[in-house]
């Protein structure tokens, strides 16, 4: 028997640092409440309180599109391209939506909220009826990415804007793309609908807003033959002030935001109807007395309809942004933006259209990279390095406990005490940050280039620091005396220096103090006694520099990263090179030993962290969570924990668990999910009658969840038919044997104590809705006949009668010919042609009688509200009157 070594698994424990991330849009809601996205998560922020309400997450894929209809449930797309639909007070999701390939880039309610649009990098756009958690239909006919869908409630039309340069206006009624509009070589980023749905704006990458006058046909049946659902004709151009292209156009009560892909948004006004009446007149006025032109003919244009107003200049790079009318006596607009730099601020703008800055949400996290993380020695707290500023957080809590104004800070080590920092900055400064106080202590100009890293000495007496200007300097810690009435405080001298050939990139200490390495930009890696300086080894073979490297606990090993993604584990008594590995798909860019184990950590670009076995020279794990380049790592006391930060401006924390890993179980289950993800995506499921170039299609997706649900559906079927089989059996038995005992139940169905028709109705049921035409599809026709004559019993018992209708017209549409051809189901198809009449006539009835039950009780109340306030104003008027009367007699008394 072989005996396999077992590690302990990490596990991802927590991430913090995100405010809002650029991955998506922003929501306003009332009352100051900002949804943003924040990488895999959705984050409820109140703006007015600067608190966090609420944090919604299912799953690793990036947040990429936010909508909202009634501010009560917020629609989320991800990068996987599922959609979630979440309460605003729950951490959960109700419905899951699945249709799409590849990222969601859009979401769009329309006005009942019943149906949601979704557009995607897939190119298609899915229709979604959100009661029914199911897809309604697809509309392919883009050849790009979709960048933005409109509802148009009066005519029953979207609009659907992508990257190919093309508008198309798609009629939701026959489910067919009746106009298409174009844009010249410009993709079209944004549009937008106002002037109660007669005018329609395009955003693209010029600097102009292209003006389409729409004028609807109505509803279909309404219509004259052969007229379209909506005219469209392109009425002009407004010409924008910025250079850079459209990011989001937004109406509100008359106002055209127009966002640009810079710090900018512009403000365009659209008259009403009033001023534009007006306007015309004047117009007509000026034209009366010429021959050339009649006056009736004059029309304004566009420029005059939609008037440029200002510009509002932001901080930062604008990502997003949203907006809501203020319901107040004063009016006014109120406008959140969401910023790259992690960062949300709001805005108000009044009548006037004077704009200022209200609340902002910013605290919470880093405005640029953090390029270094370090543990506090009882790692209960990490310190985070950005530009500008370093912050301490707890990491039970997550909250910023202090944050310190500093330099470009690259590189950072905890000193003695955990009270105070020292930041490597890129003018090469070393800074002394007080932790408890917040404030820096002192800055010292120790390099006259990037200081790019600190190592501390294991004795905490001191640290080095390498720098680009080739040298490597040797500090000490010191106790500076305070002046009257302060106390003592911490500071740093220098000691000596080492001057090298190259930049250095990296220094570490090996854990007997006796060894310094350094890494240089020859690609070597020199080490050194660290009492003489004298040189001792060189490690070369790396093809690009180091970035990192570390030496283990027993200093018998180190370990370097480097720029071309392998990591080499070298041997410090000779500096022999035990293996050399390729670690990651980008640059390596920090490794760190777990204290007292030859395993080690590494993160590069590839947005991922591995752990590794330096004797074995294993691979152990791939931890996966980032979203962009992963900058450092770095490994708590007890390596109980590891703390990691990325491009992303989040910072990851992972705990060691008590769960075994074992290596070959993983690759195993490693190689099962690759398997299922080629099974699917390697077989398309094509429905029989539909044609592939047809512009409407099934929104289902084949996924592994689809092939999972089928397969249980086909184990119930099989339970059913064997309790059928032995209750036929046992029915031939009596016949002959009236004493014969009863057939054993199935151990599922008398553990349930269900019958086996009620369980396989019991699995059917959950199966998610959107998934369930693709479950059935995938089943074999002989499971098919034994749904059907389930189907009928269902509903003959009056159970699940939606679904079962559901299931019932899905599949008589898939396998009508089958159907047909096959005799035995004549009898069950008659049954059913009755069953379901009679059902859904039923069903239909009781709603109706509730519904008019419901508006009785409507009206009921609207007349007990209002009698109420006739009565309550009647009594105040009562009142005031007696007052002017009391008045009176004073005054003349």
């Amino acid at each position: 028997m072989v005996l396999t070594h077992q590690y302990l698994r990490y596990a991802h424990h927590s991430v913090w640092g995100v405010v809002a991330s650029p991955t998506s849009n922003i929501l306003l809601l009332k009352n100051n409440v900002i949804v943003c996205p924040a990488l895999e998560k959705v984050i409820v922020w109140d703006a007015r309180k600067n608190v966090k309400l609420n944090e919604m997450s299912e799953g690793t894929s990036t947040v990429t599109s936010l909508a909202t209809h009634d501010e009560k449930t917020i629609a989320v797309g991800y990068e996987d391209g599922t959609v979630r639909i979440f309460g605003l007070t729950s951490k959960l999701s109700s419905v899951v939506l699945s249709g799409h390939t590849s990222s969601v880039t859009v979401l769009k309610y329309d006005n009942t909220g019943t149906r949601l649009c979704s557009g995607s990098l897939d190119t298609n756009v899915i229709v979604w009826d959100v009661v029914s958690q199911c897809g309604l239909f697809r509309l392919k006919g883009h050849r790009g990415p979709i960048n933005d869908c409109v509802f148009l409630e009066n005519s029953n039309v979207l609009i659907t804007s992508s990257k190919d340069t093309y508008i198309k206006l798609w009629c939701l009624d026959s489910q067919h793309c009746f106009e298409t509009l174009t844009n010249g070589r410009d993709e079209v980023w944004s549009i937008a609908v106002c002037g109660g749905e007669t005018r329609l704006i395009a955003g693209s990458n010029t600097a102009e807003l292209r003006v389409w006058s729409l004028v609807q046909g109505g509803e279909l049946g309404k219509r004259k033959s052969g007229e379209k659902v909506v005219q469209c004709e392109l009425l002009g151009a407004l010409v924008r002030k910025s250079k850079e292209r459209v990011n989001c156009l937004a109406v509100v009560d008359g106002l055209v935001f127009c966002q640009n892909n810079d710090s900018t948004i512009e403000l365009f006004k659209l008259k009403s109807a009033e001023e534009q009446e007006k306007q015309l007149k004047r117009k007509r006025k000026k034209l009366k007395n010429s021959s050339t032109v009649s006056p009736d003919e004059v029309s304004l244009d566009v420029d005059e309809e939609i008037v440029y107003m200002k510009t509002i200049k932001c901080s930062n790079k604008i990502r997003s942004i949203s907006c809501r009318a203020i319901k107040k006596a004063k009016g006014g607009t109120k406008l959140c933006c969401l910023f790259n730099n992690n960062k949300v601020q709001n805005y108000t703008l009044t009548p006037d259209l004077e704009h200022q800055p209200t609340t902002t949400v910013e605290l919470p996290g880093h405005r640029s990279d953090i390029r270094a993380v370090r543990f506090t020695s009882d790692s209960s707290r990490v310190l985070s390095v950005s530009d500008g500023m370093a912050k301490l957080w707890s990491c039970k809590t997550q909250h910023c406990i202090a944050t310190v104004e500093c330099g470009n800070g690259m590189c950072a080590v905890m000193a003695p005490g955990d009270q105070y920092a020292v930041v490597g900055t890129k003018k090469g400064e070393v800074q002394l940050l007080d932790l408890v106080s917040g404030v820096k202590v002192s800055s010292v100009v120790a390099h006259g280039g990037c200081v790019w890293d600190i190592a501390m000495r294991h004795d905490s007496r001191g640290f080095a620091t390498g720098s680009a200007d080739k040298f490597v300097k040797f500090w000490e810690f010191m106790l500076v005396e305070g002046s009257a009435g302060e106390k003592s405080r911490i500071g740093v001298k220098h000691v000596k220096s080492l001057q090298m050939t190259e930049d250095v990139l990296s220094v570490c200490y090996s854990k007997n103090n006796k060894l310094l390495a350094v890494s240089l930009l020859d690609c070597t890696v020199k080490v050194f006694f660290t009492d003489t300086l004298k040189f001792f080894l060189t490690l070369y073979g790396h093809k690009l520099p180091v970035t990192s490297m570390d030496i283990s606990t027993d200093s018998t090993l180190i370990v370097t990263g480097s720029a071309d993604k392998n990591i080499k584990i070298w041997g410090l008594d000779f500096g022999d090179c035990h293996k050399s590995i390729f670690a990651h798909d980008e640059a390596v860019m920090k490794v760190a030993f777990v204290p007292k184990t030859h395993q080690f950590f590494s993160v590069g670009k590839d947005r991922k962290l591995k752990q590794w076995d330096a004797d074995n020279f294993e691979h152990i794990q791939t931890l996966e969570g980032h979203q962009k380049e992963v900058w450092c790592v770095d490994i708590s006391g007890t390596g109980d924990f590891v703390a990691t930060s990325s491009h992303d401006k989040s910072i990851r924390l992972w705990e060691r668990t008590d769960e075994p890993l074992v290596l070959e179980d993983e690759r195993e289950t490693a190689r099962e999910l690759q398997y299922e993800k080629s099974l699917v995506e390697s077989q398309e499921t094509t429905i029989p009658g539909e044609n592939a170039e047809n512009e409407a299609e099934s929104a289902g997706k084949k996924s592994m969840e689809t092939v999972r649900a089928a397969e249980r559906i086909m184990e119930a079927i099989e339970v059913y038919r064997q309790d059928k089989s032995s209750e036929e059996e046992y029915q031939e038995a009596m016949k002959v044997d009236k004493t014969a005992p009863p057939p054993e139940k199935h151990i599922i169905l008398s553990t349930m104590n269900i019958s086996a028709s009620d369980y396989v109705l019991d699995v059917i049921k959950k199966v998610r809705p959107s998934e369930l035409e693709e479950s059935l599809l995938v089943l074999p026709f002989h499971y098919i006949c034994d749904i059907l004559v389930l189907l009928n019993e269902w509903l003959l018992r009056k159970q699940s009668v939606e679904l079962c209708c559901k299931c019932t017209f899905f599949l008589l549409r898939v396998h009508h010919n089958q159907i047909v051809a096959n005799k035995v189901l004549v009898n069950v198809i008659e049954s059913l042609n009755k069953t379901t009449r009679s059902v859904v006539k039923e069903v239909k009835d009781v709603i109706g009688f509730n519904l008019a039950a419901l508006k009785f009780l409507q009206l009921d109340q609207q007349d007990t509200n209002e009698s109420f306030f006739k009565d309550f104003t009647g009594k105040v008027k009562d009142v005031k009157r007696k007052k002017r009367a009391v008045l009176k007699t004073v005054t003349s008394g």
